[in-house]
């Protein structure tokens, strides 16, 4: 008998996590820092985006991966941290790039919109990606990453027009 290789639930974990916290982090902080002043003051201002963004993302990247670890552990395997950490780490630079390139191509006014669809989209494929993995609906897995992804994004956005000198 031939015995079936599985993941480890911790791998799932860290993907998630790496990816949702990167797409929502780094579009926050674009945003913000975007339509923001590019001063002293523009520092300021940085900083206050990319700590409502990162907390709010990392209460929102904890909650996504612990429930779709949850719903993927049926048969736990033990995981390497090492092999962990790699995932998180590739996973956020791959995921960094969909709302940074069209910052890369485009006037940053311009740029705004489109990294924020770009993400959006990200956490959409992420949230029908959970839903593969979980069995449960993908509909519902990705509209719930989207709100949830996208709240946490749109916070950077807020406090960059708050904020704007």
């Amino acid at each position: 008998m031939r015995r079936r290789k599985t993941i480890s639930p911790d791998y799932f974990h860290s993907g998630f996590f790496g990816v949702e916290d990167s797409l929502v982090s780094t579009t926050g902080a674009l945003a913000g820092i975007a339509i923001s002043a590019t001063s002293k003051e523009a520092i300021i201002a940085t900083a206050l985006v990319i700590i409502a963004v990162e907390s709010t993302s990392m209460a929102a990247s904890e909650f996504i991966s612990e429930e779709t670890e949850e719903d993927v552990e049926k048969e736990k395997i033990p995981a390497n941290p090492i092999i962990s950490g790699l995932i998180i780490f590739v996973g956020y630079i791959i995921a960094g790039m969909v709302p940074l390139i069209p910052y890369l191509l485009l006037p940053h006014l311009q740029a705004i919109p489109v990294s924020i669809v770009a993400a959006l989209m990200g956490l959409l494929a992420l949230g029908i990606f959970k839903g593969k993995v979980t069995h449960k609906s993908k509909l519902r897995a990705a509209v719930e990453v989207l709100i949830i992804g996208g709240i946490a994004a749109g916070i950077g956005l807020a406090v960059g027009i708050i904020f704007k000198i």
